[in-house]
C-alpha cells in the first residue's frame, strides 16, 4: 500500500482557489520530511512489521495535528487534484474557507488503523479509520475499508452505507485506481445485500462490476455464489 500524494502543487507551496460564491481556499502539500517518514512506515507494514511502524505514524500524526491545531478554516485531505478541487469548492455552500492538504495526514491515520488490525487491535483501529474519513470524506478507499470493518462485525446496515458512499466517491479517485475502487465498493454493497437476503439487488451490483471489468474474478465468483442461493419467500 503506497501513501497517496497530490501531484500538484509542489511540496510546501500554497495555491489560492477562489470559488464563485465563497471565500478563498488553499490547496497545499506537506513538506517532504513527513512524506518520507510516512513512506518509511508503509515499507515496514509491507514487511509485516507493524510494531515498528506505529511510532512513525504517531510522529507524522503529531506533527500534522500540531501544525494545524490553531487553524480556524475547514481542513480536508485529498490524494488527487480532482478531489482537492472538489473540496476547495465546498466553501461555496458552507461559506467557510477550506484548507486542502495532500494525503499525508489522512493516510497516516488510515494506515495506522491497518497496523492496529495487524496487531489484532481492530477495535482500536476503527477510531483511526474515522479520523481519516473526517479529513477525507470523499476517499473511496477509506470508506470501503471502514465498510469492511463493519462487515466483519456483521453490521450490514452500516457496512452497506459506507460501501455506498465509497461507490459515489470512486468517481474522484485517481485514474489508476478508479475502476478497482468502484468495483470494490459495489462488491461490498452486494455482500451486505446478500446477507440481508436482498439477492436481486446483490446480482445487479455484481453485474455492474462485471460490466465495468469482465475479468474481475472476485465479482464473477460472488455472482455465481449469489445465483446459487435459493430465493427467499415473502
Amino acid at each position: 500500500m503506497a501513501a497517496a500524494t497530490l501531484q500538484a502543487p509542489q511540496p510546501g507551496r500554497v495555491v489560492q482557489v477562489q470559488s464563485k460564491d465563497g471565500p478563498p481556499s488553499e490547496i497545499r502539500q506537506t513538506q517532504d520530511p513527513l512524506k518520507n517518514q510516512l513512506d518509511q512506515a508503509v515499507a515496514l507494514i509491507r514487511a509485516n512489521n507493524p510494531f515498528d511502524a506505529l511510532p512513525i505514524f504517531d510522529k507524522v500524526i503529531a506533527a500534522e495535528e500540531s501544525r494545524n491545531r490553531d487553524e480556524k478554516r475547514l481542513i480536508v485531505s485529498a490524494r488527487s487534484m480532482m478531489e482537492a478541487i472538489l473540496y476547495a469548492g465546498m466553501d461555496a455552500s458552507t461559506k467557510k474557507a477550506t484548507v486542502v492538504l495532500d494525503g499525508t495526514w489522512s493516510e497516516a491515520y488510515f494506515i495506522k488503523g491497518f497496523a492496529l488490525v495487524d496487531q489484532n487491535r481492530a477495535e482500536e483501529a476503527k477510531a483511526y479509520f474515522d479520523k481519516a474519513i473526517n479529513l477525507a470524506p470523499m476517499n473511496a478507499q477509506f470508506l470501503a475499508e471502514r465498510g469492511e470493518w463493519y462487515k466483519n462485525r456483521k453490521d450490514w446496515a452500516y457496512a452497506y452505507k459506507d460501501f455506498e458512499s465509497a461507490a459515489s466517491a470512486a468517481a474522484f479517485a485517481p485514474d489508476a485506481g478508479k475502476s478497482s475502487e468502484q468495483r470494490r465498493a459495489w462488491r461490498g454493497m452486494a455482500y451486505a445485500r446478500t446477507e440481508q437476503g436482498k439477492l436481486d439487488e446483490a446480482r445487479q451490483l455484481l453485474q455492474k462490476c462485471l460490466k465495468l471489468d469482465s475479468t474481475d474474478d472476485k465479482c464473477q465468483h460472488e455472482l455465481e455464489y449469489v445465483n446459487g442461493l435459493p430465493a427467499k419467500s415473502n
